[in-house]
């Protein structure tokens, strides 16, 4: 059954009304995306000065509180202020990442799950401003650990703003981000999964229409959600080798040491704190700390659970080598049907990654081998590639840029290349082809 909608004027809106659509560009709200509850008369009080003047509301999301004590509101609002969570902090985030917004003529009419599909900025110039986020993030999750490692209570306001950026950048350019998160990883192996996790969460997030309040809950999570492991030997993450029996409980504690982390902060919203408790979950009651099924297992959990799945099993952060990303989509398909796995998420997320994911190596039929540097996601079969060697096995200086789909030689995907030499990275190869 589809969502009950009502258009409205901005005169009609109330608060605990749903927004899932309005009258103006994304760019000239005053609040991240326009999926959205209204909070506060203030929320309402933006809106206008925005311009807004025609809304669509979602019936079914909508909880009205047409008789609300001044005192609540006063609660409600104080509440906003202090919660880092719920501001919109665009001008820190200007402070610390170039924010270029997507021009408004492509907006119009498109809802932000689309927007994955439809780039607005070239990949090269997203990935520039990916890598400042990226830099950025690191530094704020440093900082939280080095707290950790002291045993202080962590403040989380210096993540807010990474998230709404790793929003907006995933809407102008998603496969910037997904390419930083297929790089190899030589340190801070901590961060780079809980970030990567963050990326692979929110844009199966938005992809499923997820509200903007979820989406922080969600993106605050993934980058909290192994926190724990800053109170363990590090050397068994990422040990990629079979865990004793001793080492197994080491590595399960990091879950009961994160929700005592996250218990401490009076800043980590109640939804945030079960979605990290859930990350080790699976849908046929396998996982712990504690047993669910798939009927328990909120949404939002069951996304969280497939992309730090996805990160840990292609970078070898459990207790086997990592893998190249289609093969991981394949035993993550396995799993679905096997119901250890959400089967919907998993199908999204192939669609998202493709068959053939960002960073893979193939062999042409031409006999040359390329690089994948963007997937086409209207035709998964065709993405665009950089041919690295050519039919005799010499090296293409420079690599040879080429959209399959346009390709008047009619080159095809031949095979997926497995078996790659170890002192080889692909993804470095082709962050140096963009400069």
């Amino acid at each position: 059954m589809g969502a009950r909608l009502k258009k409205i004027t901005i005169d009609n809106l109330e608060i605990g009304m749903f927004i899932v659509k309005m009258d103006v560009s994304w760019i000239k709200s005053p609040f991240l995306l326009h999926r959205r509850s209204i909070k506060t008369n203030n929320d309402i009080v933006l809106l206008k000065k925005a311009g807004v003047k025609k809304l669509t509301i979602d019936l079914d999301k909508s909880q009205l509180l047409t008789q609300k004590s001044s005192q609540t509101e006063k609660q409600s609002q104080s509440k906003q202020q202090k919660d880092p969570l719920q501001t919109i902090a665009h001008s820190y985030v200007a402070e610390q990442v170039e924010f270029i917004p997507t021009p408004e003529h492509l907006q119009e009419n498109i809802s932000y799950s689309d927007k994955l599909e439809q780039p607005s900025v070239p990949l090269n110039e997203e990935m520039e401003r990916a890598n400042k986020l990226k830099k950025q993030a690191n530094l704020s999750f440093n900082a939280i650990s080095a707290a950790v490692k002291d045993q202080q209570a962590i403040s989380v306001e210096t993540l807010s703003p990474v998230i709404d950026e790793t929003v907006l950048s995933l809407l102008r350019n998603s496969q910037a981000l997904l390419t930083l998160i297929n790089f190899k990883r030589y340190d801070e192996k901590l961060f780079l999964h809980s970030f990567s996790v963050m990326t692979l969460a929110l844009t199966i997030a938005i992809k499923d229409g997820v509200a903007e309040e979820e989406l922080r809950s969600l993106g605050l999570a993934a980058l909290l959600h192994d926190i724990g492991w800053a109170q363990l030997p590090l050397n068994l993450f990422g040990k990629a080798k079979q865990y004793t029996d001793n080492e197994i409980k080491v590595v399960r504690q990091h879950l009961m040491l994160s929700n005592v982390i996250i218990s401490q902060s009076n800043d980590i919203d109640e939804l945030t704190k079960e979605l990290i408790m859930l990350h080790h979950a699976r849908s046929d009651g396998s996982g712990y700390p504690v047993s669910k099924t798939e009927k328990k297992i909120p949404p939002l959990a069951k996304i969280l659970i497939i992309a730090d799945y996805f990160d840990e099993t292609v970078h070898g952060l459990l207790d086997r080598p990592g893998v190249i990303a289609a093969e991981a989509l394949k035993l993550f398909y396995k799993e679905s049907v096997q119901n250890k796995l959400d089967k919907f998420y998993v199908e999204m997320l192939i669609k998202l990654l493709g068959i053939y994911p960002l960073c893979s190596i193939v062999e042409l039929n031409t006999k040359e081998k390329a690089i994948v540097i963007e997937v086409n996601r209207g035709k998964p079969l065709v993405p665009i590639v950089k041919i690295l060697y050519s039919s005799d096995g010499s090296v293409l200086v420079p690599p040879l840029e080429l959209d399959l789909q346009k390709d008047n030689n009619y080159r095809q995907i031949k095979n997926l290349i497995t078996d790659i030499d170890e002192q080889i990275d692909p993804h470095h190869l082709l962050v140096m082809n963009q400069v």
